[in-house]
């Protein structure tokens, strides 16, 4: 395959794959020091060759956001930039949102169970029997 000319959108093959390799650091997917796929896998996953991601991996390591390890792989290099508002917002790669889930759990009425939520309903709780054993420990 060739890494040299342009794709549809004017990048070349490797740029595309640098550029993939950068919006993972950016999104936080890929941390520091988090192993990156490895050359075969990543190959497969963008469809391009085995060579076009060698050559993007050593112009990564080369500008140092990644780091290589002779027998180990390659590693995101560098410390995180600062997150802006606009990148905080819900991932929607997620099949459920937690902040909606959470919205739904408070907003939903008594008769609605809401499991995983960190309180028993109020029918689930013995409470004649507690009221009884706080008489008697009285």
């Amino acid at each position: 395959m060739d890494t040299s000319g342009p794709n549809a959108s004017g990048a070349t093959l490797v740029e595309t794959v640098m550029a993939a390799i950068r919006q993972r650091i950016a999104a936080r997917t890929l941390t520091p020091g988090a192993r990156l796929p490895s050359i075969r896998a990543m190959a497969k996953s963008m469809q391009v060759s085995k060579s076009t991601v060698v050559e993007a991996y050593e112009r990564l390591a080369a500008e140092g956001t990644i780091r290589s390890r002779p027998g180990s792989g390659f590693y995101a290099a560098g410390q995180l930039a600062p997150l802006s508002l606009a990148e905080i917002g819900p991932r929607l790669d997620r099949a459920v949102d937690p902040l909606w889930v959470s919205r739904q759990s408070l907003e939903a009425g008594e008769e609605m169970l809401k499991p995983g939520c960190g309180w028993l309903p109020a029918s689930w709780m013995p409470q004649a029997a507690l009221r009884r054993a706080l008489r008697t420990a009285a």
